[in-house]
């Protein structure tokens, strides 16, 4: 069984920093939509570092920290649906 997910895309949304609550919002429609579940266990148990980095990312309110943290979230479920492809292998 092989499972795609779909990458967002690299490009800095054109926001002003003070909008920061919408950009949030936005983003976790968008986790929310494309979300597996057991991905966060996984990635708590077989990912500590991707896992360390999300968890210092979500205490910066940046644009660019809200960036890389969807970014490195997609590819820690991209890393969860690899694992379960070989488990189901």
């Amino acid at each position: 069984m092989i499972t795609m997910v779909e990458r967002p895309e690299k490009s800095r949304p054109e926001v002003e920093p003070h909008d920061i609550e919408s950009l949030i919002v936005e983003m976790g429609r968008r986790l929310q939509s494309r979300y597996i579940e057991g991905a966060i266990p996984y990635l708590r148990k077989h990912e500590p570092e991707l896992w360390k980095k999300l968890d210092a990312l979500d205490r910066v309110l940046t644009v660019e920290a809200l960036t890389a943290y969807e970014l490195l979230f997609f590819e820690g479920l991209r890393r969860y649906l690899t694992y379960l492809n070989r488990k189901a292998a």
